[in-house]
């Protein structure tokens, strides 16, 4: 009797050990974002959802703001197993991948539907699949809606790329951008993100671009005199993972985190592409800056797309840029 009370409070142990043992699963997710931007407000909602659903198997510590380093280091970061989860950009992510990068090229997209069917069909899954088997990096959603990327500047208004002749403009350490830039007739400047504020400010550039919500969120708009509604660009971001520690977890949570994320894609897209135009009317209400509804997007472009695919044909390659463009064209068709 007594081996039988023991046997029974072994396994009570043990149930309890293993129990504990999912409960300590920690998820390490490192972003760029700060407080106020969409993508922060979701990223704590979808780690909430999950230690809900998971029961507290699973939980995700987030690092915000750049704290482990730019998004280009996380992504290495990723890579390496230093972090599970981060956020980043389709152009940060070719610092691995170049071929990540083409979705960002000039003038390339017509309007976001399309875009979302592109990058998350066929044409982009070769890339995805080489970010996965050289890199241990697998997508947890490969949409992330950030929005059109549009121009700022201090001093001088512009609707055509000569008006841009000579001005030194704030870009990204990509090539894609700063191809782009050149291709207008401007000098591309490339400068950390955390410090577009104070360059600005301090006229150390000219002007920069982003997405409204972007300019909106860090508050160029009160070191600029001009927005110019280009749309030149469009910014999807993605959600990754590191493979391995996606295949630690139990089958079931893995479900639970792709729906989660896929949930907050979808949310994101909605909420964003609504905060646009939302913030550029604030934007517009409460600052002295003039919003350049007009500018001349066929000359822009005329200037910058091609020019952009001939400097980056050999880093993309070729055959990935004539599938993608075929594949926006299949997709127009339809």
């Amino acid at each position: 009797m007594i081996w039988k009370k023991m046997l029974r409070a072994c396994v009570a142990t043990a149930l309890l050990m293993a129990t504990a043992a999912q409960a300590e699963t920690v998820l390490r997710f490192g972003h760029p974002n700060v407080a106020g931007e969409m993508s922060t407000k979701l990223y704590d909602e979808f780690v909430t959802r999950i230690a809900e659903r998971t029961d507290g198997e699973v939980t995700i510590q987030v690092f915000p703001g750049e704290q482990l380093g730019k998004e280009t280091e996380m992504v290495q970061q990723l890579r390496d197993g230093v972090l599970d989860m981060t956020a980043a950009s389709m152009a940060a992510t070719s610092t691995l991948v170049p071929a990540m990068e083409i979705p960002s090229a000039p003038f390339l997209w017509e309007n976001w539907l399309e875009a979302e069917a592109v990058i998350s069909g066929a044409a982009m899954q070769p890339a995805f699949d080489e970010l996965e088997e050289k890199h241990n990096i697998i997508p947890l959603t490969k949409i992330w809606y950030w929005g059109w990327r549009n121009f700022t500047l201090s001093e001088k208004p512009v609707r055509t790329p000569q008006d841009m002749a000579g001005l030194k403009i704030r870009v990204p350490e990509s090539p894609v951008w700063v191809e782009m830039i050149r291709g207008i007739g401007a000098a591309p400047t490339p400068i950390p993100f955390s410090d577009v504020y104070t360059a600005l400010q301090q006229g150390t550039v000219d002007g920069q671009e982003n997405p409204i919500p972007t300019i909106y969120a860090r508050k160029f708009y009160e070191v600029q005199n001009y927005i110019v509604m280009s749309r030149h660009m469009l910014q999807n971001n993605l959600i990754l993972m590191n493979k391995d520690s996606m295949a630690r977890l139990d089958p079931r949570h893995q479900r639970i985190i792709l729906e989660e994320v896929g949930a907050a894609s979808a949310k994101m897209t909605l909420l964003q592409q609504r905060a646009e135009e939302n913030m550029l009317k604030e934007i517009a209400a409460s600052a002295e800056i003039t919003v350049i509804d007009d500018p001349d997007r066929v000359a822009f472009a005329d200037v910058t797309t091609e020019a952009v695919f001939a400097a980056l044909a050999e880093r993309w390659g070729e055959d990935r840029i004539a599938t993608v463009r075929e594949n926006i064209k299949a997709t127009r068709g339809q």
